[in-house]
């Protein structure tokens, strides 16, 4: 019984997971977030800072950056 919760629970975090980064991938909301966070970001248009996300997509048709060589990918993620 241990077991199956413990799967129940993990299968859980990892839906969350994938639900908090499709709504933070979105690119009005990514942009939003970018604008008002990433000093880089602040001269440029909202506007241009979304058709910038949208460029890239994943798999499952979700929105993001692209990764630099130096970030660290979290496993199973």
């Amino acid at each position: 019984m241990d077991q199956v919760l413990e799967i129940t629970s993990n299968d859980h975090i990892i839906m969350l997971d994938k639900l908090c980064k499709r709504i933070l991938g979105h690119p009005e909301t990514l942009g939003r977030i970018t604008k008002g966070f990433v000093k880089e970001a602040k001269d440029v248009s909202l506007e241009e800072i979304i058709e910038i996300i949208k460029v890239k997509k994943d798999q499952e048709g979700n929105y993001y950056f692209q990764q630099l060589n130096n970030v660290i990918d979290i496993p199973h993620h």
